[in-house]
C-alpha cells in the first residue's frame, strides 16, 4: 500500500473535520452557507455534518479505499449538488488515484468542494471546466443522461467511473419483531438530505402479514413526523412539490396514506411498489416474494437497509447494491464508492 496514496487522503480527511466541527471557521461557514445552496433546514445541515461526513475512516476502510483504486498521473471529478457531503469521497477517491486531481463543482452547490480546497490548503485543483486527456480517470456524478452527454464528450481513452440515477430500499420481516425500532432506524435515513441522494430509501418492503405491514408503515409515519419537529425538512422545487400531490393523491385512492410530517408513508398490501418521491416519502410494501419485489427494482436500487435476517436475499437479488443495516444506509464506511454497480475498473471510453 502506498503512503505517499493515503497520505493524500488523509490530508484531505484532515481538512473535512475541521468542516464537519461547528466550533471551527470553516465549520462556521459550512452551516451558513450550506443552507441557501441545498435548500435543507439548518438542522438538516448541521446533523448531515455531524454524522454522515466521512472524518473517522478507519485504517482498514482507507486501505480498501486505495487498494480499490488503480493508480494514474492524472484524476478528474465531475460533482453534482444532491447530497452535499459528496464531494469528500469522491475527492478522496481521485486523490488515492493521483497525485494531481482537477475538480469541478456542481454550479448549484460549490461549498464543500471550495471548503475542502480551502482547508486542505490545495491537496486538488478546482477548475471551471474538465479537460481530461486519453489514459486520465474520470469520476462523474450526476443524472443518467448528464453522463450519457459526457460520454460523447470526453476523448477517446478516458476511463470513466460513471455514477448516475439511484435510490435506496428498506427490507424487513415483519415476523421477525421489532417493528417500531426497525422504523425509528428507517425514519433517520429518509430524513437525510430529505431523501436525495443515491443511498436514500424510497421505498420499504415488508415481508409478512398485511398488519405487520400496517404497524410498520404507521411506525415510520410517527418517526419521520417526530423528526420533523426536531430535524425540519428543507425547502421543496415546485416539481418536487407537484410529484408529492400525485403521489399522496395515488395512495389515497390506491391504498393508505399516513401523514408523516411534511411528507407521507404510502402503504400498499398488494403488492405493488412504487417509488416515492423525494421530499422524506416512503412507499411501504407488503410483499410474499422479497426476491422477486427486489429483483423487479433491477439495477436502479444503489443502497439495501436491513432489518432482520433478510440480507442473504437482499444480496442474491441485488448483488451491485450496498448494505447497511437500517439507521446506516447514509453513513457507509470510506471504504470506496458509496455505489458499488458501476465496475470498479472504469469504462475506458
Amino acid at each position: 500500500m502506498s503512503d505517499e496514496r493515503q497520505q493524500r487522503v488523509r490530508r484531505l480527511l484532515d481538512a473535512a473535520r475541521r468542516i464537519a466541527d461547528a466550533e471551527d471557521v470553516f465549520g462556521k461557514r459550512a452551516r451558513q452557507v450550506l443552507v441557501t445552496t441545498t435548500g435543507l433546514s439548518p438542522e438538516g445541515v448541521d446533523l448531515a455534518l455531524r454524522e454522515c461526513l466521512e472524518v473517522n475512516a478507519t485504517d482498514a476502510e482507507l486501505d480498501a479505499l486505495v487498494s480499490g483504486v488503480t493508480p494514474t498521473a492524472r484524476a478528474h471529478v465531475l460533482l453534482a449538488a444532491n447530497v452535499f457531503v459528496a464531494p469528500l469521497r469522491a475527492i478522496a477517491l481521485a486523490l488515492a488515484q493521483a497525485p494531481r486531481v482537477a475538480v469541478r463543482a456542481s454550479r448549484r452547490e460549490p461549498t464543500m468542494a471550495t471548503l475542502l480546497f480551502e482547508a486542505s490548503r490545495g491537496a486538488f485543483r478546482l477548475v471551471e471546466e474538465l479537460a481530461p486527456s486519453p489514459g486520465d480517470h474520470v469520476w462523474a456524478y450526476g443524472s443518467d443522461d448528464t453522463l450519457a452527454a459526457l460520454r460523447g464528450e470526453l476523448p477517446a481513452g478516458v476511463v470513466l467511473h460513471g455514477h448516475g440515477n439511484g435510490f435506496g430500499v428498506a427490507v424487513l420481516d415483519a415476523e421477525a419483531g421489532e417493528l417500531a425500532a426497525a422504523a425509528k432506524a428507517l425514519a433517520r435515513d429518509v430524513a437525510l438530505f430529505d431523501q436525495r441522494g443515491c443511498l436514500s430509501p424510497r421505498v420499504a418492503l415488508v415481508r409478512g402479514q398485511p398488519e405487520g405491514a400496517q404497524s410498520f408503515a404507521r411506525a415510520l409515519a410517527a418517526g419521520l413526523a417526530e423528526l420533523q419537529h426536531d430535524v425540519p425538512r428543507g425547502a421543496l422545487s415546485n416539481s418536487e412539490a407537484s410529484d408529492l400531490t400525485r403521489y399522496r393523491d395515488t395512495m389515497t385512492y390506491a391504498g393508505e396514506v399516513f401523514h408523516a410530517g411534511k411528507g407521507v408513508v404510502g402503504l400498499d398490501l398488494l403488492g405493488n411498489v412504487l417509488l416515492a418521491p423525494v421530499g422524506r416519502n416512503v412507499h411501504v410494501t407488503r410483499v410474499t416474494d422479497l426476491s422477486a419485489a427486489l429483483a423487479g427494482l433491477g439495477d436502479a436500487v444503489a443502497a439495501v437497509g436491513i432489518s432482520g435476517p433478510l440480507a442473504d436475499v437482499a444480496r442474491k437479488a441485488l448483488p451491485g447494491a450496498r448494505q447497511s443495516p437500517l439507521g446506516a444506509m447514509q453513513t457507509p464506511p470510506l471504504d470506496g464508492p458509496v455505489d458499488r454497480r458501476p465496475s470498479a475498473e472504469g469504462e475506458v471510453l
